[in-house]
Parts: structure tokens; sequence; C-alpha cells
């Protein structure tokens, strides 16, 4: 399929950001017709979608994830964004096996799989479908390697690119966290007390919003990543966030401003789960578990318990001395027994290190402050 590729002269670009901008209102007014949506949902979407149109010019790109119960809208959603992105490709993963979803995949390398039942009918037991996901976020990463038939008794390995975008409806989020944190997510919700239109591709604002863009493409402008953001939080709405701008959206950034920080806090609670966050916390509670700051030696095997009581997580005590050193702190052998060696100011830098705050740690800080103390 030829591509329409706009030339980078001011007035050409201008020209582009016009007919996207229209498009935007076009994709929000449908949006509102046949989905229950808020703004800043509607702009998710529709940006999500617009920027597809980027795609021949980006690294990554985030999966769109369309949440929600039974009869809320969902594939009306999906419906608007194949009407309005760039090279949909409709597939549903209910008459699919596996390799089938790859070759479509690679089908629309540097297009958008629009994909129905992506979790109630067709079973990802060993994860490959999510993996598959996963792998087409990134250029450098969405190969997939097969053998094919090469003559009589011959085989050929070939290697097929399928970056590109995907937006799936589901009813529950996806397994694995990474995805998960790679993925833009909406909710549908059901609002019985309006009137919702169905999709009709011949509808004014789907026809005339699909004739304005086509499989035109677009250079994104560059967006700064906000101080307090997190990277990897930003590089999932990195290409939302230029759509936006290429549309003269200035608000946008404002608006997903609440969520980015909300995803950063979540991110950095999820690291606070990984073994040195455990080994970090267990070390906190042995501190100022009784509430009162106690610098005292904690056994190895006393992290290991406090982290199977408080996280059901498991590790050996052969384990925690290699994260605690990471963590700055000291290890040595007391009385026959590894210990740690919790001090303040090493306590401190771990905290910020990690990013880890609670209750106990402005007590840290006051603490390391007080005369005498190391």
């Amino acid at each position: 399929m030829s591509k329409s590729r706009v030339s980078e002269t001011p007035t050409a670009r201008d020209g582009c950001a016009q007919k996207f901008s229209k498009a935007a209102a076009l994709m929000n007014d449908s949006l509102s017709r046949s989905t229950g949506f808020r703004e800043l949902e509607r702009k998710l979407i529709t940006y999500w979608t617009l920027a597809t149109h980027s795609l021949p010019h980006v690294k990554t790109f985030p999966t769109l994830s369309v949440l929600g119960k039974t009869g809320t809208g969902k594939s009306q959603t999906l419906k608007i964004v194949g009407n309005f992105c760039y090279r949909p490709l409709l597939i549903s993963l209910r008459q699919m096996t596996g390799p089938a979803i790859r070759d479509a995949f690679a089908e629309c390398h540097e297009g958008t799989a629009v994909a129905e039942e992506a979790d109630g009918a067709w079973k990802d037991k060993d994860g490959s479908f999510e993996a598959m996901l996963s792998d087409r976020y990134q250029r450098d990463s969405a190969k997939a390697s097969h053998k094919v038939p090469s003559g009589e008794k011959d085989w050929v390995r070939i290697s097929k690119p399928y970056f590109g975008a995907t937006v799936v409806h589901r009813r529950l989020g996806f397994v694995d966290a990474a995805l998960d944190g790679r993925a833009i997510q909406v909710r549908t919700r059901a609002d019985h007390s309006h009137k919702y239109e169905e999709f009709s591709e011949d509808a004014p604002c789907n026809a005339e919003g699909r004739q304005l863009i086509g499989n035109l493409t677009f250079t994104p402008p560059k967006v700064e990543q906000p101080e307090s953001v997190a990277g990897r939080v930003f590089d999932s709405y990195r290409v939302l966030l230029s759509a936006a701008q290429f549309c003269g959206d200035h608000a946008f950034a404002g608006q997903l401003m609440p969520t980015l920080l909300r995803q950063t806090a979540e991110l950095k609670e999820a690291q606070s789960t990984e073994p040195d966050g455990l080994v970090l916390r267990a070390i906190v509670d042995a501190v100022f578990g009784s509430g009162i700051a106690q610098w005292q030696y904690v056994k190895y095997s006393d992290l290991a318990a406090s982290i199977w009581n408080n996280h059901r997580f498991s590790l050996q005590p052969r384990q925690i001395g290699p994260l605690a050193r990471e963590l700055g702190f000291e290890t040595k052998v007391s009385h026959g027994v590894s210990v740690v060696v919790p001090a303040p100011a090493t306590l401190l830098r771990a905290c910020a290190d990690c990013e880890y705050t609670d209750e106990g740690i402005q007590e840290l800080r006051r603490t390391v402050e007080q005369p005498g103390i190391v």
C-alpha cells in the first residue's frame, strides 16, 4: 500500500497540521456520539490514534488497551480507532492461532493492528501473545524468526519485522507488568441515561475524518520530558503529546500531567517491590518497627522472615547479603551469624537512591541530623 508523505516545507507542514487538527475534532465528535468516555479519555484515544500516522518516524509505540465490561462501548471504540488510524488491520483473536497473529502483525508492520477479543476468547497460557505485543512496542525488537519450507526437504529461517501500533479491547489488564506499564489504558463505563449512536463509517464525522488524513504521515514534533515524570512513563505517552502538539492542542499536556504523576508514583511503588526494594523495606522495618529507632545489627534470617511475612516473597538469607551491599550497607559476621549494619546515613542514602519514602523516613532524616549520629 502506498504511503502519502508530507514534505517538510513550513507551508506543507502547516497544511498537514490543520488536517490533523480537524480530524482530531471529528474523532472526538464520533467518540462522544458512540461512547461514554470523558474528555481526557477521548483525547487519549484520539491522540494515540492520530499518532499512528507518525509510525514511520518513531522507534517506539505504546499499545492502547480499552478496558471494560461487556456492553460498555469497547467494540464501538475500536471501530472508531480503525476509521481514523494509520493502515488499520482488523483481527479477531477468537479465530487466530499464535503463528497467525504473528503473521498478521507482520502484515501490518508500521501499521495499526485493531484486535478484538484480546482476553476473553484466545487463551494466552504461555504468554506468547503478550510477548509479541511487548516486542511490537519497540522497532528494534519487533522481529519474528521462523522456518519455512524451501524445496522438497529443506527449510530456511526467515525474519519478519512487525513493529507497529496495536489497540486491543480487554476485560482485564495484562499479566505482564512490563507490558502493562507500556500500555495506554482507558476504561469504558456504562451510562444508561445517554442514548448512543451505533458507529457508521458513512456518518459525516467518520467519512470526513477518514478522507482528511487517509494514509498521510507526519514527523512528530519534539516534546520535553517534565521534571517530575519518570522517563519510562514519559516514553509511553511521548507520541500522544507529540500528536497533540502537532494538532495545536497545547492544553493536553497540562490535562495529562496528573496521570503522568500518578503513573510515576505507581512505577516507584512497583520498583520498591523488587528484591532490593524489599530488603530495604525490611531494614527500615527493623530499625523503626518498634516506634523508636534501633540502630543494631540485623540478622539476614530476620530480614528474610520479614520479607516473607509482609510481602510473601521468598529470599534466602544468602541472597540478602549481596543485595544489602549493593544498597551501600556494611555486612559482617557477628557471633557466627551474618548481619547487616544499618548506619543512619547509609540507610538515608539507600532510601534516596531507591526513591523510597514512608513515615519512618522523616524520623530517619531527623535522626541523622542529631549530633553524634553517624
